[in-house]
C-alpha cells in the first residue's frame, strides 16, 4: 500500500494527494535531501554493527521479506516471514534503553535493561518515529505513522544515528512489535541489519549485512526493483519441522 499525504496551506487541509501522486521519486525529491556525505556516515555505522555474522535465518533473500512470499510450516497455511517491509521517512529519533546480557546456571539468556548511556551495556536501543509511504502490500492494514526500533551494537556509535537518521529516507524489513521495548515498536529485523537510507534516486543498500549484502540482495537496490518484486505472484515455500528443527537447502 503506497500512502497518501495530507496538504495544509495556512492550517487548513486542502486536500489528500493521490496515490500515484506520491510515487517513490517524487516522494524522494520533495522530502529527503540527504547528501552523499550523509548516507556514507550513517552506513559506515550501520555496517560497523556485528548483528549477523554466522546467525541462521529464514530467509535467505530480500525478496523473500515481502508480502507475496510465505512459509508453510508443516502444512499449515503459508505466513510471511516477517512483519513488514517498509520505505518510509524519519520524522524522529531517540534514546531507547542499554542492555546486558547474562547465561544463567540453566543455560537461559538472562537480559538486564540499563539505562541508555550505561558504559556496561552490551547493545542499545533506538526508537524512530517513521511515516510509512509504502508497505509493498496491497492488502495490508499497516499504520501510517509507526514506531521502529533499532538494535545498535557495542561497535555502534549512536550519536550518529540519533543525529543522521531524522529527515532521512529509509527502507527497512521490520519484526512484529513486541520483542523490544517500547512494546507497540516494529524491530528492525536480523538484529537491526534490514535498514538502510534511500538516496534521491530510489537507490539504497543494507550496509549492516557487511559481506552478505550482495547475495541477499540479490539485485534489488532500488525501491523501483522491490515494487516490481512485490508484484510477481505468490511463492509458498513448505517446510518441515518434523525432525525437531527447520533446514532450507535452496539458499545459496
Amino acid at each position: 500500500m503506497i500512502f497518501a499525504s495530507v496538504v495544509a496551506v495556512t492550517g487548513l487541509v486542502v486536500g489528500i494527494a493521490a496515490v500515484d501522486a506520491l510515487r517513490p521519486n517524487a516522494v524522494a525529491e520533495s522530502q529527503s535531501r540527504a547528501s552523499v556525505i550523509d548516507i556514507e556516515r550513517l552506513n559506515e555505522a550501520l555496517a560497523g554493527q556485528g548483528s549477523v555474522g554466522d546467525a541462521h535465518f529464514l530467509d535467505c533473500t530480500l525478496s523473500e521479506t515481502l508480502p507475496n512470499f510465505a512459509i508453510a510450516w508443516d502444512g499449515e497455511p503459508g505466513q510471511r516471514i516477517f512483519e513488514a517491509t517498509i520505505d518510509g521517512m524519519v520524522s524522529g529519533a531517540r534514546p531507547g534503553s542499554g542492555h546486558r546480557e547474562s547465561v544463567g546456571g540453566d543455560d537461559t539468556v538472562e537480559r538486564e535493561i540499563l539505562g541508555f548511556e550505561d558504559k556496561t551495556a552490551y547493545w542499545r536501543t533506538v526508537v524512530l518515529s517513521v511515516e510509512v509511504l509504502n508497505d509493498f502490500d496491497s492488502e495490508a492494514d499497516m499504520p501510517s505513522e509507526i514506531k521502529v526500533v533499532l538494535w545498535l551494537d557495542g561497535a555502534t556509535d549512536p550519536a550518529v544515528i540519533l543525529r543522521g537518521l531524522p529527515g532521512q529516507r529509509i527502507f527497512a524489513v521490520l519484526e512484529a512489535p513486541g520483542r523490544l521495548e517500547p512494546s507497540d515498536a516494529y524491530p528492525v529485523a536480523r538484529n537491526g541489519a534490514l535498514i538502510g537510507v534511500v538516496s534521491d534516486d530510489g537507490a539504497l543498500s543494507l550496509p549492516g549485512l557487511d559481506v552478505y549484502e550482495d547475495g541477499y540482495m540479490d539485485g534489488l537496490t532500488t525501491l523501483s526493483a522491490i515494487e516490481t518484486a512485490s508484484e510477481a505472484p505468490m511463492t509458498v515455500l513448505p517446510l518441515s519441522t518434523a525432525n525437531g528443527y527447520w533446514e532450507r537447502t535452496d539458499c545459496s
